[in-house]
Formats: structure tokens, C-alpha cells, sequence
């Protein structure tokens, strides 16, 4: 996976890019979420942290494209909301207790390895996302 890539794929995975007739925008870490359908795909987890780790070069430098804040930020913050007590999620009781923590460990390995890369701490920002490959995170 290249730079270009990984910026195309977080855009499908946040729905911000705009061509919503492509299968990527329904079927990303968001589009699955709404409607939800009964089941969540870890994929969209493992390549949103794919995309981050093709992504550390641009992260890191001074000026960080807007996009990729955005979306990244889309991500965490749409999922919290959704998954939250009143949240479309919670609310129609869409997802089970399972389910619930998966989605907010995922967010939140997101969320711990962006906000690293932010600080120039690629040494430490995967670490989570180590650990979950490794079943050694919950």
C-alpha cells in the first residue's frame, strides 16, 4: 500500500469520500455501522491501522494534510457517539455487549495511535495495536 492509497481508503472508511456508489464507502469501518446490519468486519479495523502505519511519514510532518485528521477524527469520533447511551447504535439496541467493546477498543487503539504519531512517538504508537494482533489486549 502506498501514501495515495491509504488516503483513498481512510476516506472510504470514514465516509467522506464522495463517491458513495463505491462498495468501499458502505462496507468501510462506518459505512457497515449505518445501517448496521448485525455484524461488524475486524478487517476495517486492521486497515485503518494498515493505513496509519503507510501513513506515519505524513503524520509526522509540520503541515499534516486536513484529510487525513478528518478523516481519522470522523472515525472516532462517529463510533463514539453511536455506541454511546442514547446513540443510534444503543438506542435500537443494535449491537450486543460484545460487539460494543470491540468497537470501542478498536476506536481507541485508533485514537491512542494517532495521537503518538501526532507527538512524533512511532516507537510507542502501536503498541496497542501490537498487543490486539497478539490476543494480548483485553
Amino acid at each position: 500500500m502506498n501514501i495515495e492509497l491509504a488516503k483513498e481508503l481512510l476516506s472510504f472508511h470514514s465516509c467522506r469520500n464522495e463517491n458513495i456508489n463505491d462498495s468501499r464507502w458502505e462496507n468501510g469501518f462506518l459505512g457497515i455501522l449505518r445501517p448496521f446490519q448485525g455484524e461488524l468486519n475486524e478487517k476495517n479495523f486492521i486497515e485503518v491501522m494498515e493505513c496509519l502505519k503507510v501513513l506515519v511519514p505524513e503524520i509526522q510532518k509540520e503541515n499534516i494534510d486536513k484529510n487525513i485528521v478528518s478523516d481519522i477524527m470522523n472515525i472516532i469520533h462517529f463510533t463514539k457517539i453511536w455506541t454511546s447511551e442514547g446513540g443510534m447504535l444503543t438506542r435500537n439496541n443494535k449491537l450486543t455487549t460484545e460487539q460494543t467493546k470491540y468497537l470501542l477498543a478498536w476506536i481507541d487503539i485508533i485514537e491512542t495511535c494517532f495521537i503518538y504519531l501526532l507527538e512524533d512517538a512511532s516507537d510507542i504508537a502501536f503498541t496497542d495495536y501490537i498487543a490486539y494482533c497478539n490476543n494480548e489486549y483485553f
